[in-house]
């Protein structure tokens, strides 16, 4: 008769966790624990044992950590970088193909750099798996077309496309300001990157990275600061918007009225609003999934007043005001809106994360009590937005 062999009791995934803790800790403590390191600390635990990479790796667990550990994706030093927002620690760098330039924007887990010339490649990078994906230059490098926007990122819903889009703005033999568009599809329709050339907005649009965002493939973009007189529309309103269809790549035939002038329709004893005395005074962002005109409301005790577009129906451009910060020093301090908070995220606990472009300083507003805190210092950052990929989970948005 030969030997018993003893079959061995399959191991449930608590008594994994528990050996490759040694028992020390129970899962429920060690799962807490492991919520509170950075992602880089977190992936480095990951060698420890397979208990502990299968339990960082569950979606579950990733989202919990994303939600805890808001994610910047910056422009540094000639480098990206991902930083934790509430503590201002790097957990991820990244050098792009070229010097970026003064332009960087995300959708999903993809960052796109803008180059410093025309004649650099811009990249578009995957921060969750360190890869540069793809370079890319602009469509149109010919002599005195260099005034050119970042590229735009935008993603496309229904597609799973990623397109990207540029403008550039060149004085005609009148003097008189010419805009011209291209977008070209990065990933996706068999990878083609050719660029084609879309018509020109309804009115002139702004280069700068704050004044422009993407939202489920419709990119929206305030006019343009370099705004002429002599130009058409002498009448556009400040907070007026272009609006740019991906996916059909095509324009609205009108701009998107504003909240500050879709307010002012309403009360018939207070002035049309001037488009040189408030025009710097705005700023789009995306907060809670949502397109945010941000208005650096001097006149009133220096507010920065959120308008969220409620309805995304661009026809009836619904706004409401959801937020009316007060802001974090004097006025004075504030000469124009490029030196101002510009707002990040609305935080799980209702607190308003800010950038303060001037001097560098990330900042959370409470809502209820009024006051300021100071929560990182990110010092020579140029350009910033919030990451939404999962550097613990790649392909997995937070």
């Amino acid at each position: 008769m030969g030997p018993v062999r003893r079959r061995r009791r399959r191991k449930k995934p608590a008594d994994d966790l528990s050996l490759g803790n040694d028992g020390v800790l129970p899962v429920e403590i060690l799962y807490e624990v492991l919520l509170r390191l950075p992602a880089n600390a977190t992936c480095r635990l990951r060698l420890v044992c397979r208990s502990w990479r299968s339990l960082t790796s569950d979606p579950v667990f990733t989202q919990a950590h994303s939600s805890r550990h808001p994610l910047l994706a910056g422009v540094s030093d000639h480098e990206v970088r991902v930083v934790d927002l509430l503590s201002g620690d790097t957990v991820r760098r990244m050098a792009p193909a070229e010097r970026p330039r003064y332009g960087m924007n995300s959708q999903l887990d993809v960052v796109c750099v803008s180059a410093m010339s025309t004649h650099e490649r811009s990249s578009l990078l995957n921060p969750a798996t360190g890869e540069v994906i793809t370079t890319f230059l602009p469509g149109s490098r010919e002599r005195g077309e260099e005034i050119m926007s970042p590229f735009l990122l935008g993603h496309i819903p229904s597609t799973g496309e990623l397109k990207v889009f540029y403008s550039h703005m060149r004085s005609d033999r009148d003097g008189f300001l010419v805009q011209t568009c291209y977008v070209a599809t990065l990933i996706g329709s068999g990878g083609s990157r050719r660029w084609r050339a879309t018509p020109r907005p309804p009115v002139l649009i702004s280069s700068w990275p704050q004044d422009s965002v993407v939202i489920a493939g419709v990119a929206y973009i305030l006019s343009s600061l370099q705004y002429s007189q002599r130009d058409l529309h002498t009448d556009l309103e400040p907070d007026a918007m272009a609006v740019y269809n991906l996916a059909k790549e095509e324009w609205k035939p009108a701009p998107l009225r504003g909240p500050l002038s879709s307010r002012l329709d309403a009360a018939a004893d207070e002035k049309k609003l001037v488009y040189h005395e408030h025009r710097d005074d705005v700023r789009l962002a995306v907060m809670d999934g949502c397109l945010v005109t941000v208005h650096h409301n001097r006149c009133q005790d220096c507010l920065m007043d959120l308008w969220f577009l409620v309805d995304m129906d661009i026809d009836k451009g619904l706004w409401t005001k959801r937020y009316s910060v007060q802001c974090a020093g004097p006025c004075e301090m504030y000469a124009s809106t490029s030196s101002s908070s510009y707002p990040l995220l609305v935080l799980d606990d209702g607190r308003i994360a800010t950038w303060e472009e001037r001097t560098g300083v990330v900042r959370v507003y409470d809502p209820r009590t009024s006051k300021w805190d100071d929560i990182a210092t990110l010092e020579n950052y140029f350009s910033v937005n919030i990451y939404r990929g999962n550097l613990l989970c790649p392909g997995l948005q937070s």
